[in-house]
């Protein structure tokens, strides 16, 4: 199991799509015993969808956006 925390306020950007869409955690939740994520389209806040933690974290599907520099964690 993955030991990478996945916390509200991150972005995650698509691996290996065209559009290579970004996505900003909302909340975690744990559904099943399960962490999953509560993310939302950084360019749609109408698109939105609950993710696994584990598929988050997975560098194949997920690759984590690093915060622009001086910026504050959420």
């Amino acid at each position: 199991m993955s030991k990478k925390q996945v916390q509200v306020g991150q972005v995650f950007q698509t691996v290996g799509a065209t559009n290579g869409r970004c996505w900003r955690v909302k909340a975690t939740v744990v559904l099943f015993g399960i962490p999953h994520a509560q993310v939302v389209s950084t360019e749609d806040e109408g698109d939105y969808k609950t993710l696994s933690c584990l598929v988050l974290t997975d560098t194949n599907f997920y690759r984590l956006v690093p915060p622009p520099p001086g910026s504050v964690a959420a």
